[in-house]
This record gives structure tokens, C-alpha cells and sequence, in this order.
């Protein structure tokens, strides 16, 4: 799936066009808007109470009866097909931090079971493969269409009515996400001076942090074309109290609210951007056609962060304690470039994550993903145990990183010890 990209217009005809094209799309968000909402509340409600029953009489749901539209399988026929397995992961020694909130965590045992499991989320993210390429989305995908979809609806299912509710004003708000462009534009002659500006009308909207990056081809999801040449990326913390109660409905309403807090920062610059006359449509998380990126690859070279053992990003001033949303723009700006604060390291002798989590999901060893040596969360232990427990969050929280005013400690002690071991890789 892919929105054209609205340009500036050179005459009447073209403003025309792109009002149509306009018009289109935000017609095209509102038939989904009711299409879900319809959906929500009518086979929603009875799903949530079905399965609620289910439970409190210990019965186990049949994820493949979920009512989903069928999966586009075409979408996914060039994966090898291989099943996922959803069963927690044995040999580790499981603990919990002290700093969480729950007595213990909820074990990784399921309400619900497949007769058939789906295509393994591992298989479609590239594990095992050699070759770079462009990764599809293998959950909330576009109109419960992925291989997946079974669990997304139940997902929605075993959650209360009220997310599905917060879920629509998501998507109505980011209705706004791309618009038209100024026929006036502001000329850039000095882009170090825009880009400062840029990045604080970022923080005065609400980001806490914000970098810039060119657009690279690994940062697009598959099924979008996104012709443009720069990302803003922009960090917004959640509240660290209620993040260390993981996993309850309070962590999954503040991680939805910290996805639409960091998404109207995104979508507010983006409209800055395009009042100034140039190209600029924001990518969010929660909508279906906002998957066009992957924001911590964007936020990792635009300098905010570091991919860390647990799968997330780790920021030097909030740890992992984030939520990411990113800019698309034409707007000539500097970039950032990569930033060391000496994450692998850390992360490469620190088994708090992977012990903190219950299915056991996190692997003490970079995995070859996509031609690429990287720290990987097994998809098919994580999910099962986000979608039974309404959310997860515990390995961000346990993260030391995350603990307040620990990042720069943290990163200085292992800066030095890696510069006295090989100086000439430390600037």
C-alpha cells in the first residue's frame, strides 16, 4: 500500500489534482474509520465477552475461529513456509527486576491455542537470511490482512472495548498526517540554520528528542514507495510509574498514549514543513497505512539511539523509556549521523532483558537478520505473550538504561573502556 506523495503545485490544474487526490484519501480514512468502529462495537463487544467467559471457566480459544478478513497469503508466497511456535522458550533462568511493580509476571501460559498456526514472524522478518531486502509488516498489517490476523483481531478481542475506542481517535487524528503543500516555498540557503529551526519546532510541539537522517532504502517497509529524502525522527517518554506496573491495561493505555502523543508531534511538524512550501508527510504507528518506515533504524542513524538487546531503541537521556514517530521530508536539512554511546557493548555482557522476560524471547547472541548481524527479539515467543497479557513493556523498563539519570553514567564508563581497549574507534 502506498499515498502518493503531494508536491508542491506548479499550477491550477495540478492544485486541483492533488485537492481530488486529497479529498480521496481522507474519504478512503473515514470508510475505515467506520469500518472499524462498526466492527469494534458490534462483533467487538460480543468477542470480548465470549472470550472473557472462556477464560474465567479456564477454556481454551481457538485463535483460527477469530473472525479476520482472510489473509492476503499472495502477499507473503515468496516466504519459506514455515510455522510459527508459540511456546515459551526454554533453558534461562527467569528472575524479575525489583523495580517492578507486579509481585511476579503473569507466566507466558495462553487463553487461546491455534489448530493451525500461522506463517512464523521470524521467517517473514528475514532471520537466517544472508541477502539485505526490504521487510514486510507481519502484525497490524492493513485491514487484519497479514498472516497474523487471527491474532491481531483477538488481540482487539481480549482487550476492553475502550482501546479499540482510543485506537479511532488515533486514526482520526492522523487523518492529517499528509497534506498539501504551500505553493509558496520558503528557499533554504542555509540548511545548518533550518535544520536547527526545524528541530525546535519539534521540541516546542513536544519531542524530547529529534534527529535527522537521509532516507535509506532498509528503512522502508516493502510495500511502500517513499520518494523522499530525508527522515526527522522524534522520541516521546512514556511515564516511567506506570511502565514499571508491565504488563496491565494501565501500561497498554499509556504505551497507545504515548503512540499518539509522539504522533501528533510528527504530524504538527509535518504541517510546519509543508506550510513552508516543501514536501513532508508524517509516519506514525497505530494506523495501518502509517507503517511506511522503521523507526529505529531512522532514529538509530539519525543519532537519538542504538538498537539494544531487548529489540528497542536505547537513548543515552530516556534509555528505552520511549515511543518513535518520524517525518518524511523533501526540506533540505543536515543530517545527524550515527551516534556511539556504547550500547553493544552493554548490552553484549548484560542479561537483564533476557532474563526479565517470561517466554524467554531475547537472545543473549546477535542474530543473522537480512544480511546483517543484529540484536533480534524471537517474534513468535514475544507476541503470544503481548497479545494474552493486553501488552508487554517489561524489557524496556528493566533496561538500566531507562533507569532515570543513568544513561550518561553508563555511557561514559563504557566509552572509556572502550577507548583505552581500541582508541582508534572512539572520536
Amino acid at each position: 500500500m502506498s499515498i502518493a506523495k503531494f508536491d508542491r503545485p506548479e499550477g491550477w490544474k495540478e492544485r486541483l489534482s492533488q485537492r481530488i487526490r486529497m479529498v480521496r484519501y481522507q474519504l478512503g480514512v473515514v470508510q475505515y474509520i467506520a469500518f472499524v468502529a462498526l466492527l469494534a462495537n458490534t462483533i467487538g463487544r460480543i468477542e470480548h465477552r465470549t472470550y472473557r467467559k472462556k477464560r474465567l471457566r479456564g477454556e481454551k480459544i481457538n485463535a483460527n475461529e477469530v473472525f479476520s478478513p482472510p489473509f492476503k497469503s499472495e502477499w507473503y508466497a515468496h516466504y519459506q513456509q514455515v510455522v510459527a511456535s508459540i511456546a515459551p522458550n526454554e533453558g534461562k533462568n527467569r528472575r524479575k527486576a525489583k523495580q517492578m511493580k507486579q509481585e511476579s509476571y503473569p507466566l507466558p501460559e495462553y487463553s487461546y491455542e491455534f489448530s493451525e498456526p500461522p506463517l512464523s514472524g521470524n521467517v517473514i522478518n528475514g532471520v537466517g537470511e544472508t541477502q539485505p531486502r526490504r521487510v514486510v509488516q507481519p502484525f497490524f498489517s492493513t485491514g487484519y490482512t497479514g498472516p497474523w490476523n487471527k491474532l491481531e483481531r483477538l488481540f482487539q478481542g481480549l482487550n476492553k472495548p475502550s482501546l479499540a475506542n482510543f485506537i479511532l481517535r488515533i486514526f482520526w487524528m492522523d487523518r492529517n498526517r499528509v497534506g498539501l503543500v504551500a505553493r509558496q516555498q520558503q528557499p533554504v540557503t542555509e540548511p545548518h540554520k533550518i535544520t536547527t529551526e526545524i528541530k525546535e519546532k519539534a521540541r516546542e510541539h513536544g519531542a524530547a528528542l529529534v534527529g535527522i537522517t537521509p532516507l535509506e532504502e532498509d528503512m522502508r517497509f516493502q510495500n511502500f514507495d517513499l520518494p523522499f529524502r530525508f527522515a526527522i525522527s522524534i522520541a516521546v517518554p512514556m511515564n516511567r510509574t506506570l511502565m514499571l506496573e508491565a504488563p496491565t491495561h494501565d501500561t497498554m493505555h499509556e504505551i497507545m498514549s504515548t503512540y499518539k502523543a509522539v504522533g501528533q508531534v510528527a504530524i504538527d511538524l509535518a504541517r510546519d514543513i509543508r506550510r513552508m512550501g516543501w514536501p513532508a508527510r508524517a509516519s506514525t504507528n497505530i494506523s495501518p497505512d502509517a507503517y511506511e518506515v522503521l523507526h529505529i533504524p531512522v532514529a538509530t542513524q539519525a543519532g537519538i539511539g542504538t538498537l539494544g538487546k531487548h529489540g528497542s531503541l536505547i537513548s543515552k537521556e530516556l534509555g528505552s523509556n520511549i515511543r518513535l514517530a518520524t517525518v518524511l521530508t523533501d526540506l533540505p536539512l543536515v543530517p545527524d549521523g550515527v551516534r556511539e554511546i556504547g550500547v553493544d557493548d552493554f548490552c553484549s555482557n548484560c542479561q537483564i532483558c533476557s532474563t526479565n522476560c517470561p517466554p524467554l524471547a531475547i537472545h543473549d547472541e546477535k542474530q543473522l537478520v537480512r544480511g546483517e548481524a543484529k540484536w533480534y527479539v524471537d517474534f513468535d515467543k514475544c507476541l503470544p505473550y503481548f497479545v494474552e497479557h493486553h501488552s508487554c513493556g517489561i524489557c524496556i523498563e528493566v533496561c538500566p538504561w531507562s533507569e532515570p539519570g543513568r544513561g550518561e553514567s553508563i555511557m561514559e564508563k563504557m566509552l572509556k573502556r572502550k577507548s583505552k581497549a581500541s582508541p582508534e574507534l572512539v572520536r
